[in-house]
């Protein structure tokens, strides 16, 4: 069993049956339904026995047999890669978690999620009791009555929209927990104090933000430089403070040390200078979260920049995030950019929520209307 699965971050689903049995065909079948839903399927063959990809003689194959770890060729279309097991898992690894989901024909004797398979005559090809069955697909002969029994739901190999119903609905039930995160940043040279401190209406931004946050996250943190001062703030319910790994990174550092800690949590953040943001606008992306994702943000009018400190991040984003701060780039607008994330639209009126605060004028603008926004009518 290829271990290397028990860590994936993006979801998968087995399917496992004897020779024969139509395993291939529903496979194919599922993969043309998730590309008319505009889901990027991947698909991973378990082969028991030894392949060959290329024929005797090609250029590929000379060079391989005579030692290449790892051999690789493409044409405008499309590019493959042959190569020894040494370099498997970070083959596959990168390759595959780039996809929403993964259909994987094999595996049947592992613990992971599966399909089962059974022949003509009715019969599994592993014990019944076996760990990771999730459901059966028949051909309309034997005895099937002690699957119903058992409450694992069966289905004929033809009922393509019903499997791939129950298969898809599998892949969005595997949304990780969603922990969020306030940005407090540190002492801002153009406002000339820490952000963190500016209140409205007698509250503190990074409060207000923290307090929205724990509407839709399991928990919250403060994502804070160690050396920050934040005695002045006082006691935030029901937030911790996590301080950053990765010095002078800014939100890109900090959302890698969050990530790094809890590698199994999808995160929603913000920051604390945004004293527009309301609940709503964290809710709709809460309701439009598509876990199979990189992740969720918002987008302006033609594609035209992202809001990355309203944004939910699922757990395989910290592949790319660490990449991207191996090579500093600090930019989460441009990491979001190159890879496949729900984008929600920003709605004209609602573009100034994500106004940032950045300097005293700013300041005393935004206190001012939030001010009159409390005011009685």
């Amino acid at each position: 069993m290829d271990g290397y699965w028990e860590q994936f971050k993006t979801p998968f689903l087995c399917f496992a049956g004897f020779s024969g049995v139509g395993k291939t065909t529903l496979v194919e079948r599922l993969a043309a339904r998730f590309r008319e839903e505009n889901i990027r399927v991947g698909y991973y063959k378990h082969d028991s026995h030894r392949f060959k990809m290329d024929k005797a003689g090609k250029d590929t194959a000379r060079v391989r047999d005579a030692g290449a770890g790892i051999v690789a060729i493409n044409d405008p279309a499309h590019f493959g890669v042959l190569a020894d097991n040494a370099f498997k898992q970070r083959t596959i690894t990168h390759a595959l978690e780039q996809c929403d989901c993964i259909l994987i024909e094999g595996y049947k004797q592992s613990p992971f999620d599966k399909i089962v398979f059974l022949d003509a005559e009715g019969k599994l090809p592993i014990a019944a009791d076996s760990k990771g069955i999730r459901a059966i697909v028949h051909q309309g002969t034997g005895a099937t009555e002690q699957y119903v029994e058992r409450g694992i739901p069966l289905f004929h190999r033809d009922e393509i929209e019903k499997i791939f119903d129950f298969v898809n609905g599998h892949f969005k039930s595997c949304a990780s927990p969603l922990y969020g995160a306030v940005f407090v940043g540190g002492q801002s040279k153009r406002m000339g104090k820490p952000k963190f401190s500016l209140a409205y209406n007698g509250i503190s931004g990074t409060e207000i933000a923290s307090d929205i946050l724990n509407k839709f996250c399991d928990k919250v943190f403060l994502s804070s430089r160690a050396d920050l001062d934040m005695s002045s703030l006082g006691e935030i319910k029901n937030a911790e403070r996590i301080n950053d790994e990765h010095i002078q990174l800014g939100p890109v550092g900090g959302l890698a040390t969050l990530m790094g800690k809890f590698p199994d949590k999808a995160w929603m953040i913000t920051a604390c200078d945004m004293p527009f943001i309301q609940a709503e606008d964290f809710d709709i992306i809460f309701q439009q979260r598509d876990p199979l994702r990189y992740g969720t943000c918002y987008v302006q009018k033609g594609r035209l920049g992202y809001e990355p400190m309203c944004a939910i991040y699922e757990p395989k984003f910290i592949v790319p995030l660490y990449e991207a701060m191996s090579r500093r780039d600090l930019s989460l607008s441009r990491i979001i950019g190159e890879l496949p994330f729900k984008e929600v639209k920003v709605n004209e009126e609602d573009r100034s929520n994500f106004m940032n605060i950045n300097t005293p004028d700013d300041y005393e603008v935004a206190r001012s209307k939030r001010e009159q926004e409390k005011e009685p009518s």
